[in-house]
């Protein structure tokens, strides 16, 4: 039997990472972006080291990277203010990109997940992606937004090739789902909330798996199924809702750059496979017990019902 302890610090800084992200999406002023960040920034910081267990230099590393990017962008939106058009865009783009982990500004990425928690791992791919995607996609012109979106799926798909970590593989994944997202973002907002649901859920299932594994026999089943059934979704197989996702951005997208996300997605097929075979095929786990096989008949089912309830959503 696996038990959470969750303390009030961990509840309170989740709070205000939350409370941060909803108020940079709905604000309509550069005032209210900026210190809608700083609130997740200061929430997350705690997540990612609330009991002391864990190495400073990736909250460190963290914590330098996206004080930079908030000290850019708040003088982009000073010289904004002080109509400078095309210096304060160039310089709150940059912060921009430099926060959400974005070509050029991609590199600190791989490094700080390698060595953070499993649960700030998954918060860093995911929820602090939110925000600042957002507000890239408002201030960053088109064909800026297509050179990012292609250069990541490029980058993604290669830099994930020889990689032994699970963290940084999934680093260099998120490269990959990053460029659908942005493309996603750049046609309907609907479709990005869709894909990044499900991309979330992905990694949440992926990482918990990964992080319980062979901690007890019960456990191992589990983790098997849920990691399993993560990496299946991020493969993007069908029948998995990450497929649905991809034809969602796919259908709506009227750009040739999705060229570029479809080649990405299948050249990160490799490293996919050769993880799942890994952690699956070899695991210890007894592929003929009731249980497993009932786990996985499971997922599969919710993953058709899911897949057809978008579906019936969107007709």
């Amino acid at each position: 039997m696996v038990s959470f302890v969750v303390s009030p610090m961990k509840l309170v800084s989740l709070g205000v990472m939350l409370i941060g992200t909803i108020l940079s999406v709905s604000s309509e002023e550069t005032v209210g972006v900026w210190l809608g960040l700083e609130l997740n920034l200061y929430g997350f910081l705690v997540i990612m080291n609330p009991d002391g267990h864990y190495s400073p230099e990736p909250c460190v590393k963290y914590f330098v990277v996206q004080s930079t990017g908030s000290i850019l962008m708040l003088v982009g939106f000073v010289a904004l203010m002080e109509q400078h058009v095309v210096s304060g865009l160039v310089m709150s783009s940059a912060g921009t990109v430099l926060k959400s982990g974005v070509f050029p500004l991609h590199s600190w990425v791989p490094s700080i997940i390698k060595n953070s928690s499993w649960l700030a791992s998954g918060l860093m791919l995911t929820w602090q992606k939110v925000a600042p995607l957002v507000f890239l996609s408002m201030i960053m012109p088109s064909k800026g937004l297509w050179v990012v979106i292609v250069l990541m799926a490029g980058i993604g798909a290669a830099g994930g090739l020889n990689q032994n970590s699970v963290r940084v593989m999934s680093a260099y994944s998120s490269f990959v789902h990053t460029s659908w997202m942005l493309l996603g973002l750049t046609w309907s907002s609907v479709v990005f909330v869709g894909y990044f649901a499900v991309y979330s859920l992905s990694v949440g299932l992926f990482f918990y798996g990964c992080s319980m594994m062979n901690k007890t026999s019960m456990g191992g089943q589990i983790s098997s199924a849920a990691s399993g059934m993560g990496l299946l979704m991020l493969m993007g197989m069908p029948p998995f809702l990450g497929f649905l996702a991809k034809v969602l951005v796919f259908l709506m997208s009227g750009s040739v750059v999705i060229v570029a996300c479809i080649m990405g997605s299948v050249i990160s097929l490799k490293f996919y496979i050769d993880f799942f075979y890994s952690m699956v095929m070899k695991s210890s786990v007894d592929k003929n017990k009731v249980e497993f096989k009932i786990m996985w008949s499971m997922v599969i089912g919710a993953n058709l019902a899911g897949g057809a309830l978008i579906l019936v959503s969107f007709i």
